[in-house]
């Protein structure tokens, strides 16, 4: 029965835990670091009390004449007073190194976000097909001469076809500059005609009248 009996086999170690990151690191060293500024804030408080107790203590040793014993305390606060300002300046030292792991984490967060955008930069780089799209905007600049080009022509032939403004000016003047001397001419002659020949003068002038219409049409055309 011995033979056949299983063997224990031992389940394999767990894996190491992965190293932690560098903003991981910046966070636990802060939380150090406060915890260290919240130990000396205490420790500070508890000797600025020292201190006042100190105080009334060498008052009291004054006012009974004990002068050395005045002495000895007075050595106490000013060694108290001492490790005061040592305190404070320990933790504005902490402090100001707490301020500093918070800018690198700031450098830290914003050199990640450049190397994710160098990667999606190099990514789309990849996937675009460069050739290809200067082809397509040489293409397009061509086309777009061209539709410039036949623009032009269309306005040069429509300009042709029904002429400019200044063209226009000119056929009225020279129009108006006809009609005034055709109504000259018909003046003078009808000046000359004598005042017993009414009726052949409004004759005449009905007779002059056509002419003088198509002379008009024709410049018009």
């Amino acid at each position: 029965m011995g033979l056949f009996k299983k063997r224990h086999v031992e389940p394999p170690p767990p894996p190491p835990p992965p190293p932690p990151t560098a903003a991981e690191q910046i966070r636990a060293n802060k939380r150090q670091l406060q915890r260290a500024v919240r130990e000396m804030e205490r420790e500070r408080m508890k000797l600025e009390r020292t201190e006042v107790t100190t105080k009334n203590k060498i008052k009291a040793a004054a006012r009974a004449g004990q002068m050395e014993a005045a002495r000895m305390l007075a050595k106490d606060l000013v060694r108290t007073r001492n490790n005061v300002t040592r305190l404070y300046k320990m933790q504005t030292e902490m402090q100001s190194l707490s301020a500093q792991m918070t800018e690198m984490q700031t450098a830290g967060t914003m050199a990640n976000a450049m190397g994710d955008a160098v990667k999606i930069m190099v990514t789309v780089s990849k996937t675009m097909n460069m050739p290809t799209m200067r082809a397509t905007l040489m293409e397009y600049q061509r086309e777009a001469a061209k539709m410039g080009m036949t623009q032009e022509m269309m306005q040069d032939t429509l300009d042709d076809t029904l002429g400019s403004a200044d063209e226009v000016d000119q056929t009225e003047e020279l129009v108006d500059s006809v009609m005034d001397e055709l109504g000259l001419e018909t003046s003078s002659r009808l000046g000359a005609v004598p005042s017993n020949k009414v009726g052949a003068s409004s004759q005449m002038a009905d007779e002059v009248d056509p002419s003088l219409n198509a002379r008009l049409e024709h410049l018009r055309r």
